[in-house]
């Protein structure tokens, strides 16, 4: 189980990335245009981060997880904050979809907090080994 709740997180959160028009279009808008190059790098560089948060939890690293992820969403906020300083409120008036698309982003934070809290609190739990010897 400890190893499962990351996994499905970091699922959720990879449908955010796949799912926001930010990470393949310069805008919002209607009318799409490709994306800048470092904008597309901003997601993939997200993408390989969290694939290295889930390998670390698989191999009970959860410490170490902890920290990548609070680098991660420390990282995933400076690059939307980024994106809003550049578009302003219009990338989440603009558009189809737009309200949706500003439900998403309140969601994939959330989920990046929960995520945080939760290795957090898992990775100095004590775990419970058995030390029985087989006889």
């Amino acid at each position: 189980m400890r190893r499962f709740v990351p996994f499905l997180a970091i699922a959720i959160l990879l449908a955010g990335i796949l799912t926001d028009p930010y990470t393949y279009a310069r805008d919002g808008s209607d009318l799409i245009s490709p994306a800048p190059m470092w904008q597309l790098a901003f997601a993939i560089l997200d993408i390989g981060v969290l694939f290295a948060i889930v390998a670390l939890s698989i191999r009970n690293k959860l410490r170490n997880a902890m920290v990548v992820a609070v680098c991660e969403t420390a990282y995933y906020l400076a690059g939307n904050a980024m994106l809003y300083l550049r578009d302003g409120p219009m990338r989440f008036v603009h558009g189809f979809g737009a309200e949706s698309n500003l439900t998403e982003h309140a969601i994939v934070v959330v989920v990046r907090l929960l995520l945080v809290l939760y290795l957090s609190v898992v990775s100095f739990k004590p775990v419970n080994v058995s030390t029985q010897r087989a006889a």
